[in-house]
């Protein structure tokens, strides 16, 4: 019994010296995340990092306000010296012919842009046509919405294309199918009415309204005489 007493001792008393330590479960792939790649570098504009002011340069404000006027003067340099060269490329206004009845309108933004730019509006009077009554009828009734009853115009516009120049060619296209449609005497469409609406009357100032001039000046009279 003595014996077993004194192992048992030997074996429980290294027990005792032995240091405990704390285990997390932290993953193995976490844990190189803890290393100086991973770290937060520290913030070089905070107060703490930051020099003190000596006061021998301009604040971030004055700094802003000198590149303001430097981008100023740079225009107004432009303004002075560069923008009288456009003269140069100036050409005279030549107001279209006569057979010249197809216009093209598309807008531009300068400095930046824009999804607008691709967009090509066509515009042709019908009038200047000079269609039969078949061929316009027929050209009427294909046309649908796009002909304008107020202006006798027709109207094509695109953005369908990336380009500007597609869309322009796609409009004249479309315009050049329309008149090869409305020429073609096999179906002139005759059977189907042209449902066109009315026209917008413009509004006429009645002549029995117009004051005389006599009225009119007694009219000033009577305020000249009221202000005194």
């Amino acid at each position: 019994m003595a014996a077993r007493l004194t192992l048992s001792r030997a074996v429980v008393q290294p027990m005792a010296n032995v240091q405990r330590r704390a285990f997390s479960s932290t993953i193995a792939t976490m844990a190189g995340r803890q290393g100086g790649r991973f770290r937060k570098p520290d913030r070089k504009y905070d107060i703490g990092h930051m020099e003190p002011f000596l006061f021998d340069d301009q604040t971030t404000i004055g700094h802003d306000l000198f590149e303001n006027i430097r981008t100023v003067r740079q225009y107004l340099r432009k303004t002075e010296y560069e923008l009288p060269k456009l003269s140069s490329f100036a050409k005279p206004f030549v107001p279209p012919k006569e057979n010249e009845i197809v216009s093209f309108k598309s807008h531009t933004y300068l400095g930046e842009g824009h999804p607008v730019e691709r967009k090509v509006v066509l515009s042709v009077k019908v009038a200047d046509l000079k269609l039969s009554d078949a061929e316009r009828h027929k050209f009427l009734l294909l046309a649908g919405p796009r002909y304008h009853v107020d202006t006798d115009e027709l109207i094509l516009s695109s953005e369908k294309f990336p380009q500007r120049k597609q869309n322009k060619k796609y409009v004249s296209d479309t315009l050049v199918k329309l008149l090869e449609e409305a020429k073609d005497t096999r179906d002139t469409f005759a059977d189907i009415p042209l449902n066109l609406r009315q026209p917008k009357r413009k509004l006429q100032f009645p002549q029995e309204w117009v004051r005389l001039p006599q009225q009119q000046q007694q009219q000033q009279q009577q305020q000249q005489q009221q202000s005194e």
